[in-house]
């Protein structure tokens, strides 16, 4: 049985005051991560399947991304959309000073991505303003409590679904990003090694569906200790 979250240690790179190299050591890392070992390919995985069933002539599809870190999630879904010809809309909304200014250095917002800052419990958009809200690597970083109130949120904002990725803690998990950040850089070390051991439970994860009254969504699991959380809603309750 996966051991309690350690939930009163923090992450470094969430340090408003994170030195800027640590920083983009830390983003870099995450973007790798996403590359290789799914977290992008989650999404786009999603949105294949789930774009057979967008109506033709509803204008472009409208994604939020919360805590978009460097925004390499969603200038991979911009990708996806220019290789597939459709038209989509993202905005990749962060707390974080410093990160957001990494991502625009980087060309997220030169590659179609709309960089906002703002909070993940109070997202400045209104009741159904997107079509799709995801999340990725993020929720660890919370307590339940807080969790689950991202969540809500994004649900409150989404017209047609929601998906998260995020980690799974266990000693298997603890043991595979012991050794792949064994050369890794201090800051990168101690974060990736911490946010394993604040990644979630399968079972934690399979009992928020009920807690948000969303019955619709569903938990999958996937290689190097990663999990979605992901659906859409019944196409009657979606309007255009």
């Amino acid at each position: 049985m996966p051991s309690q979250r350690p939930v009163h240690l923090v992450e470094q790179m969430d340090d408003p005051a994170v030195s800027p190299t640590d920083l983009a050591d830390s983003l870099r890392f995450i973007r790798w991560v996403n590359r290789n070992l799914g977290g992008s390919a989650a999404v786009l995985n999603y949105l294949t399947a789930w774009a057979e069933g967008w109506p033709s002539g509803a204008g472009n599809i409208c994604m939020l991304d919360v805590a978009t870190g460097s925004a390499d999630v969603p200038m991979a879904v911009l990708a996806w959309a220019a290789r597939t010809g459709r038209k989509l809309q993202v905005i990749g909304l962060d707390n974080h000073r410093q990160t957001l200014a990494l991502a625009q250095a980087w060309g997220s917002g030169a590659a179609g991505v709309k960089l906002v800052r703002g909070d993940a419990f109070r997202l400045p958009l209104a009741d159904g303003a997107v079509d799709y809200a995801f999340t990725g690597m993020f929720l660890h970083h919370l307590s339940e409590a807080q969790a689950l109130a991202v969540l809500r949120e994004m649900l409150r904002v989404s017209r047609r679904g929601i998906i998260v990725s995020d980690l799974l803690r266990g000693p298997l998990y603890q043991a595979a990003i012991g050794l792949m950040t064994l050369l890794a850089r201090p800051m990168v070390r101690h974060d990736a090694r911490l946010s394993v051991k604040k990644g979630w439970s399968r079972r934690e994860v399979a009992a928020w569906p009920g807690k948000l009254n969303a019955p619709w969504l569903r938990l999958h699991i996937h290689w190097a200790g990663r999990f979605t959380l992901a659906g859409e809603r019944s196409v009657e309750r979606v309007h255009y």
